[in-house]
């Protein structure tokens, strides 16, 4: 289910959930009234049971929740997998091989009402570095952020989360621990001194994400996700909310991202969800 041929005909494999984005080609092929992706998980959860023991089994999510809940570390599916399905509409049921008794997760355009009022899931990526670059007011010229960008494309370093402030004087980007020290010294090397004056990093950092519909035109969200990280007395060094309002994410230290996500979980009474 996971070969295919490449642009020159070679034959070769399609990589990390290379299956099931076969099994929803296929079905957007047939115009199949449903897929059924089979796993050794039950489904979409509130939040990893490996950092939450109380997390819940998600019975209904939308297109948009499953593929934020994808790109934020649902190691269960691949975000590419959801595209041959959209413009058909066709649902999707994630289910366990070990539990036929559950159904598992109904991914679909149309999800019930009463599931569009609810958070969905707290979310969390490890093994991350966080660099903040200043640069004070040549940061400001029009161009500027492109010339970091290009250079980390050309590393082939992939930027995972960007925030700036308003003054234009810095901008901190999110990579892959393992990027981090190429990051930093491509950047130094070519603009440190120029455009950008001074790069300090965190090496150890992790991205916690809200997700759920149920935040979009909410008054109140992100004051109890910081009320609920104060709780943990834990500081957030970076904000990032997209204007769709389906997440609202934010990076703290990873020595303390289980105790901010279990506290956003009992926050937001994830384990009474459904």
């Amino acid at each position: 289910g996971f070969a295919g041929a490449d642009q020159h005909g070679n034959i070769t494999t399609f990589g990390r959930g290379g299956s099931d984005y076969t099994a929803t080609i296929i079905a957007s092929c047939i115009n199949a009234d449903e897929v059924w992706l089979m796993s050794d998980v039950d489904g979409l959860m509130t939040a990893d049971p490996k950092l939450v023991k109380n997390a819940k089994l998600l019975k209904e999510v939308s297109y948009s929740e499953a593929i934020e809940m994808a790109q934020f570390g649902a190691k269960q599916i691949h975000p590419r997998t959801f595209e041959p399905l959209l413009s058909k509409k066709i649902p999707m049921r994630i289910r366990s091989t070990f539990d036929i008794k559950n159904t598992g997760t109904i991914v679909t355009a149309t999800p019930s009402a009463g599931t569009k009022k609810t958070v969905k899931c707290v979310s969390a990526i490890r093994n991350i570095g966080l660099m903040d670059l200043s640069g004070g007011i040549l940061f400001a010229a029009p161009g500027s952020a492109a010339k970091i960008f290009t250079i980390l494309a050309e590393k082939n370093i992939n930027v995972l989360m960007v925030s700036s402030n308003p003054s234009e004087s810095s901008i901190s980007i999110i990579v892959k621990k393992p990027d981090l020290e190429r990051a930093v010294n491509a950047l130094e090397m070519n603009l440190l001194g120029k455009l950008v004056k001074k790069i300090e990093t965190t090496p150890n950092a992790s991205i916690i994400a809200m997700i759920g519909s149920g935040m979009r035109g909410t008054v109140g969200i992100a004051s109890k996700v910081f009320a609920a990280a104060q709780k943990r007395n834990v500081n957030v060094m970076m904000i990032a909310q997209g204007s769709s309002e389906l997440n609202l994410a934010f990076v703290v230290k990873d020595s303390d991202c289980k105790s901010v996500v279990q506290s956003l979980h009992e926050e937001f009474q994830l384990d009474k969800i459904n």
